[in-house]
């Protein structure tokens, strides 16, 4: 069966409006589909004279197209594993018209140097697999397993895989639960990040936090910016002011 070409969608699939820059997205109806994680990820980070990044583990490529959106002067390279969510990304690439700022590249985040050049990169984002191997139930769908389960390569994969891609000097955003905050914030020492930027985020004003976004900076020292928490939701089924402010024009 031949590949779908641009503007073609497939049975199995969606093309969704990601609102920002009138930028559109392919996905499998069945398969990985991108959650609100992405979207925050891609808020959190400072894009301010970066001119080049990378997303570990990009999937459909939303994090990359909402930061470009926001940025129309970066370059990103999105490394992915899965040969499906890779031919969808390269394709809403070529939808969306940014050939020449968007590089999608197939290959696993454990050997990330095979793909992206050693210390080339300002901006290193990534929202890696919630849950560990062995932890809860593995979905029969493989693109969703391989997105929510640390089936190859597990977070401190991630961490070093950024470390070696970053410049000195360079940051790296990422989201995860707050189960593995002390993890996370272990890692990101071990490897030579100093952590930089910390903000909880909440369904709502009085609920616990749900999830933390966490950034650090490559090889250099830092102090710790714990950022007021973000809320999502005003109200059940009503966003927030700030996140609704992020589309508007």
């Amino acid at each position: 069966m031949d590949k779908p070409g641009v503007g073609q969608i497939n049975q199995d699939e969606t093309l969704d409006d990601l609102i920002l820059g009138s930028f559109s997205l392919y996905q499998a109806r069945a398969g990985y589909r991108f959650s609100l994680d992405a979207v925050l990820l891609a808020h959190f980070v400072n894009l301010e004279k970066v001119r080049s990044a990378a997303d570990l583990g990009t999937g459909s490529g939303v994090i990359m197209t909402l930061m470009a959106a926001r940025s129309p002067e970066i370059k990103l390279i999105g490394l992915e594993l899965q040969e499906d969510q890779v031919e969808r990304a390269r394709r809403s690439v070529r939808l969306n018209g940014l050939e020449e700022r968007i590089s999608i590249r197939q290959g696993d985040v454990r050997q990330v140097t095979e793909y992206i050049e050693p210390q080339s990169v300002e901006l290193a984002v990534s929202n890696p697999p919630f849950r560990k191997k062995g932890e809860g139930r593995i979905s029969k769908n493989s693109e969703q397993a391989v997105a929510r389960h640390e089936l190859y390569g597990d977070l401190s994969d991630f961490v070093k895989g950024a470390s070696r891609i970053l410049i000195s000097g360079g940051r790296l955003a990422m989201i995860q639960r707050p189960e593995r905050f002390v993890e996370l914030m272990q890692l990101f020492r071990e490897t030579g990040i100093a952590p930089s930027r910390l903000r909880w985020v909440h369904s709502f004003v009085h609920s616990r936090a749900g999830l933390f976004l966490l950034e650090g900076v490559n090889k250099k020292s830092a102090g710790l910016a714990v950022l007021p928490p973000l809320i999502i939701y005003e109200k059940p089924g009503v966003y927030s002011e700030e996140i609704l402010s992020w589309y508007q024009a």
